[in-house]
């Protein structure tokens, strides 16, 4: 899927370029907490949640106690989640935008948020496929910086300038994509029944 990810980025993007700067605010994760706090609470989007997937739905939290009057940012819907370390520098800046219902739903320490409203320009749920291109991914990759571990300097991410389609047609390649997703895993699933039967059906066999 992410060759047609890529043609359809080429094929239908603009010279028009933006920044995350201008079109959103960023936010931090959670802060202040040690690992007594972890394991129940309130839900929020693990590190790998955001490294695995490029939309994330009300599925595979992870829980974190926050105290009554507590500060910790929240996740919106339409957010765009971005990771901020990793071993390489190949492997910071991985995106994924949460596409769930609106909840009290925080962030992991790892990475951080961008809230960016929709507007004339910006469809929000494509941005985490527009994030997963090698156009872009080549552009950030120079931000990582470290020496055992690479840390993604954010303000040089939020000031990036990079190449967006108009919203009609970010809006298309949203749509596409999500069907191409949805066909694989249905896909997937009959595979495993059909597996799941072969293997039972063998067993009697030989019973």
């Amino acid at each position: 899927m992410s060759s047609i990810n890529e043609t359809l980025y080429a094929t239908l993007t603009t010279n028009y370029k933006i920044s995350f700067s201008e079109i959103g605010n960023d936010y931090g994760g959670l802060t202040g907490k040690s690992a007594e706090d972890f394991g129940k609470g309130k839900p929020f989007i693990t590190y790998l949640n955001v490294y695995q997937n490029q939309v994330i739905t009300d599925c595979n939290f992870d829980y974190v106690e926050i105290g009554d009057g507590e500060k910790q940012n929240k996740v919106r819907q339409g957010d765009l989640l971005i990771t901020l370390s990793s071993e390489t520098p190949e492997e910071t800046g991985y995106t994924a935008v949460y596409m769930g219902d609106d909840k009290e739903l925080y962030l992991n320490s790892f990475c951080f948020g961008i809230h960016i409203p929709e507007s004339e320009l910006v469809y929000p749920p494509y941005l985490g496929y527009l994030t997963s291109t090698s156009y872009f991914r080549r552009k950030i990759i120079p931000f990582a910086q470290g020496c055992t571990r690479f840390n993604l300097h954010k303000p040089s991410l939020m000031n990036m300038k990079f190449s967006l389609p108009i919203k009609e047609n970010q809006i298309k390649i949203f749509n596409a994509l999500q069907l191409i997703v949805k066909k694989i895993s249905t896909e997937e699933e009959i595979l495993s029944n059909f597996t799941y039967q072969r293997n039972y059906l063998l067993t009697k066999l030989f019973i």
